[in-house]
């Protein structure tokens, strides 16, 4: 759906999405790529703007490589979007989310055997990676680029591009009139489409969008509400199930919160109010406070766990935020055992 600012101006923000195209192509023609020394190089990104599940579906990822080759190290290699810090950054599960971003913070916190470096130059971080860690110059390590579809510095070995099936009915247009960041055509650069945030109700679009723009291989990743992690660490996890007739206050700073709304609406709550905020926002205690007084007699208060990370370190001990609590999901990736089988090919 285009807005009607957009239908106003569609012939210079046509003319805009032209010029996009061209710079993008010429930046991925032009541009000398590099190659990561003793590296199995993965990529993973997506089409659009935000909102398609790629940090989900990275967590997802970096499990099943570690439990299928547990002895060969993983980092993970990302920009670090919306952070304040300056050159190579290390996460640590402690590191300040302002400093290195929410994401990577989030990767880092649930991937415990797996290192995560943020800076603009990746080629760098990873050099600092096998540094800082002592890899030996021999030793195969691999490397997830995170939003790497566009990254055209780097060579890789595998492209992952992740396809939002909830907007699959919506016609779509490269930015600046639409969100994309290239059209749909460029999925014949990727060896995988991954068609994210399925369920069988998507089953006739996305044959559809498969027949019309005929990806190498699809895998289907579905998404799961699994439990309630408290905000507060004074607090205790609980289960989705226990949402079924209670009232329920969400928000989400998402690129597409639709599909986290729609988790807990299926969770039968007596009554469902939510509250949508930019992509990457930072929160402060102010909006802890307008929060609170937005939900007061709700019975709980639930974000996303990419919102969780930043605010929870607001939060603390505090036990007035008992009722705070953010969604854990459970994911699943149809025929994993063909990408393995891609990665294996190149150890």
């Amino acid at each position: 759906m285009i807005s009607f600012g957009k239908i106003l101006f569609f012939p210079v923000l046509f003319l805009l999405s032209l010029v996009y195209k061209i710079l993008f192509f010429l930046d991925r023609r032009l541009k000398t790529k590099r190659t990561l020394p003793s590296a199995v190089t993965i990529s993973v990104g997506n089409f659009s703007v935000g909102g398609t599940g790629k940090t989900p579906f990275t967590l997802h990822l970096a499990k099943l490589l570690h439990s299928n080759f547990p002895n060969i190290p993983i980092v993970i290699l990302s920009r670090g979007y919306g952070s304040s810090g300056k050159g190579i950054r290390r996460v640590t599960e402690n590191s300040p989310p302002l400093e290195i971003g929410d994401e990577p913070l989030l990767l880092k916190k649930n991937l415990s055997f797996a290192e995560v470096y943020v800076g603009s130059n990746r080629y760098e971080s990873y050099l600092k990676f096998r540094s800082e860690n002592k890899i030996p110059d021999n030793q195969k390590v691999f490397v997830l680029l995170d939003d790497g579809f566009q990254h055209h510095a780097l060579n890789r070995d595998l492209d992952l591009v992740l396809l939002d099936c909830t907007k699959l009915s919506k016609m779509e247009f490269v930015l600046p009139l639409g969100l994309l960041r290239e059209s749909y055509t460029s999925v014949s650069r990727a060896n995988f489409l991954v068609a994210s945030k399925f369920s069988e109700e998507y089953e006739g679009l996305l044959s559809k969008w498969i027949k019309k723009y005929r990806p190498s291989q699809t895998l289907r990743f579905r998404f799961s509400p699994q439990k309630l992690i408290p905000l507060s660490s004074a607090g205790s996890e609980i289960s989705v199930k226990d949402l079924s007739g209670k009232s329920v206050f969400c928000f989400a700073g998402l690129g597409n919160p639709g599909s986290f709304y729609s988790s807990l609406k299926d969770q039968n709550p007596s009554q469902l109010k939510t509250r949508s905020y930019p992509d990457h926002y930072s929160y402060t205690k102010e909006d802890l406070t307008q929060i609170s007084e937005k939900s007061s007699g709700q019975d709980y208060i639930i974000c996303t766990e990419k919102d969780g990370v930043k605010i929870s370190s607001l939060i603390g001990t505090d036990k007035n935020f008992y009722k705070w609590f953010y969604l854990r999901l459970e994911t699943a990736l149809e025929n994993e055992s063909e990408l393995i089988r891609s990665v294996r090919s190149f150890l």
